[in-house]
């Protein structure tokens, strides 16, 4: 049987949408926390982050969410030499 390779935008759009919906589901079930030994401690964690990032990623590919293309970046790179600093003595020395 040959696989289909060619996806109608539709189809395409209900696969993503199915797919974050079922990530969103599994990462809402709570997690056992298991101490050091692997025993369980009567208490449970959820995968919150994963939820939230699900949540948003549906919301983009239902339209609620629209991003902007002209948001600008910053990003510092700090070396290990420099981790010793404290942020102000950083901000306060020229680049390197």
């Amino acid at each position: 049987m040959k696989k289909k390779t060619d996806f109608t935008e539709k189809e395409m759009s209900d696969y993503l949408i199915a797919t974050v919906r079922e990530v969103i589901e599994q990462a809402r079930k709570p997690v056992p926390v298991l101490d050091k030994s692997g025993q369980p401690t009567g208490a449970v964690e959820y995968q919150s982050a994963t939820v939230l990032k699900g949540c948003e990623l549906l919301a983009k590919l239902m339209g609620t969410i629209r991003e902007n293309d002209d948001k600008g970046v910053s990003v510092r790179i700090v070396s290990y030499r420099d981790a010793g600093e404290t942020v102000d003595e950083a901000a306060e020395s020229p680049a390197k």
